[in-house]
């Protein structure tokens, strides 16, 4: 790419503007899924649905994530990832709004319009990072990676005392609000920044440019994926089966199950804060790497071995799903050599993280229930997690992800 078609990152105070923008919209990304769990028995009593049809309110978003994650590149690409964010927003807006108020057809197919909106989302601004705040990229993504923690778990604990005091219905469009304002913050925070050349935003090539190759030629866009997806499948484990496992392991209640839930998610916050600091002192990743698959080594052997200490597990695993998938997508942003190469490095990499995330709890409670114990299953993930080590030792070296052959 030429220099001339090089986009200049954003300096002084639009960078904070973009990086509040930047806050608001990672809110939403995962808000409007966490927000469906506390009021679901209400919905399924009210829609009469079935347990499969209830159990899909929550994992096809998980399953988008992963299957439009490359025509969400694909899209970010063509049409800039800026506009591609607005899109975003705005989607999510309209299908929150009006998902809740018809029946059960409408509603999962708002929950899927809602999954395709945020996976444009989850590609475009690690995008956004790299192109417009390249110097930054560690504290950028730790506040990308925050908010989406932060949206969740305050989602997650306003939406039955709303739906106490609205009905379920409302309580669930009401959060449509929270995306028209990202959707404001991130028009206005990032109005006339740079938009890139006609190779970032069109996907075309430019005379003269070097003949581009697939970042799923690439050993090292395989470790990024690696990486994510053993975080995915681990999080989304323990996200699924946590309070069963302590009720089963360490005799609590399943109230207290759910209390150590919300231990481990807001902890999460915290995770996604200290990467970037970790990051910011380290010559490369592979340090703070090996310190996320330690701390999630150290969770589930601990839940293995000495279920009692499960106040231990709980908080070191908080730290541990935050601050990998705050590393995970740091990585993306890294690795890529410029921000046409981000956009095919972030679908690639969720589209391989989310698909094997996806499907973890499943088998983790098919092990569960063939052996009766949770030995097996979590083995399985200890096995798992040091691939996970072996996949950062490799993404986390300052080699960069070109897509560029060589002449």
């Amino acid at each position: 790419m030429g220099a001339a078609h090089r986009p200049l990152p954003l300096t002084g105070p639009r960078t904070g503007a973009v990086l509040v923008a930047i806050v608001l919209v990672a809110l939403n990304l995962r808000g409007v899924l966490s927000a469906t769990a506390p009021v679901l028995p209400q919905v399924t009593h009210d829609l009469g649905l079935s347990e499969v049809m209830a159990g899909l309110l929550t994992t096809v978003p998980v399953l988008c994530f992963a299957l439009f994650a490359p025509p969400a590149a694909a899209l970010v690409r063509l049409f800039g990832a800026h506009r591609a964010v607005l899109l975003a927003l705005a989607g999510v807006a309209l299908t929150t709004a009006l998902r809740p108020i018809g029946g059960a057809t409408l509603l999962l197919a708002g929950t899927l319009l809602v999954g395709v909106c945020l996976t444009i989302g989850n590609v475009a601004v690690p995008v956004l990072i790299k192109r417009d705040v390249p110097t930054r990229v560690g504290l950028a993504t730790g506040l990308f990676t925050a908010g989406m923690c932060l949206g969740a778990a305050l989602t997650a604990g306003l939406t039955e005392p709303l739906a106490g005091r609205l009905g379920w219905r409302s309580a669930l469009a009401l959060w449509s609000v929270l995306a028209v304002l990202a959707l404001v913050a991130w028009y206005l925070g990032t109005r006339g920044g740079p938009r890139g050349g006609p190779a970032v935003l069109s996907g075309h090539q430019l005379p003269g440019q070097d003949r581009r190759r697939s970042v799923w030629g690439q050993p090292r866009a395989w470790t990024l994926a690696a990486f994510l997806a053993v975080q995915s499948c681990t999080y989304f484990s323990l996200t699924a089966w946590l309070p069963t496992l302590l009720v089963d392991t360490a005799g609590v209640s399943l109230h207290t199950g759910g209390v150590a839930m919300s231990i481990f998610q807001l902890l999460g916050i915290a995770g996604t804060l200290l990467v970037p600091v970790l990051v910011g002192r380290c010559r490369d990743q592979v340090p703070v790497a090996l310190g996320v698959c330690l701390m999630w080594g150290v969770t589930v052997a601990g839940l293995l071995l000495v279920p009692s200490l499960w106040p231990l597990w709980t908080v070191i695993g908080g730290f541990s799903h935050g601050g990998g998938i705050s590393l995970a997508f740091t990585l993306v942003a890294l690795r890529a050599a410029d921000a046409d190469v981000a956009a095919s490095l972030s679908g690639m990499v969720q589209f391989v993280g989310y698909g094997l995330g996806a499907t973890a709890p499943v088998v983790i409670g098919a092990l569960y229930g063939a052996t009766g114990s949770w030995t097996v299953p979590l083995s399985l993930l200890l096995v798992a997690i040091a691939g996970m080590a072996a996949a950062g030792m490799a993404g986390g070296r300052d080699v960069p992800v070109t897509a560029l052959s060589r002449p």
